[in-house]
């Protein structure tokens, strides 16, 4: 989020961009529910007002806690830097506007999703940390938002940039 505004502030100019069609309202619905509800999820295990849907599916072990919250902190960061190398190309949810610029460099030189791949590690890292029915459902409607998103993103990015996005989406994996 914070990304967004500054962004939005540097460009002087909108960054959020999830349109209007069906595809898109989708998408940003599950994005809007994964985020509510794993934060909702998560601020009920830490003041330990968890509800039965919140209390873990069963005793998972404290070393695959520990993975998964390491898995979120990777998963941030790598959202971050990621967000930073797109620098003023930053966006969310598909543009109206044509983007100014292909990113290839950097992260995106690795992944053409990397923010994704950061964001979808860290829902699956919230997953195995609180291991509660909740959050499961919201890291599996964030992947499924993420995988609408990202083909949506792809028609955009094909349309815009033509010959140069084929041969950069040949060159370069989708995820990792």
């Amino acid at each position: 989020m914070l990304a967004t505004r500054r962004t939005s502030y540097a460009i002087g100019r909108k960054v959020y961009g999830f349109g209007g069609s069906g595809r898109q309202r989708l998408a940003q619905g599950l994005f809007r529910f994964s985020v509510i509800g794993a934060l909702f999820g998560s601020a009920s295990h830490a003041i330990g007002l968890a509800g039965v849907a919140l209390h873990p599916l069963a005793d998972a072990p404290f070393q695959l806690r520990l993975a998964g919250l390491g898995m979120a902190l990777l998963g941030s960061l790598l959202t971050v830097f990621a967000q930073s190398d797109m620098g003023r190309c930053w966006r969310v949810g598909v543009p109206e506007a044509v983007p100014d610029a292909l990113v290839t460099t950097g992260l995106f030189g690795v992944s053409r999703n990397p923010v994704f791949v950061g964001m979808l590690m860290l829902a699956a890292g919230l997953a195995l940390a609180l291991s509660s029915a909740v959050m499961i459902v919201c890291a599996a409607a964030f992947c499924l938002a993420c995988e609408i998103q990202v083909r949506d993103e792809e028609r955009l990015l094909e349309n815009a940039f033509g010959a140069e996005y084929a041969a950069y989406r040949q060159s370069v994996r989708r995820w990792i």
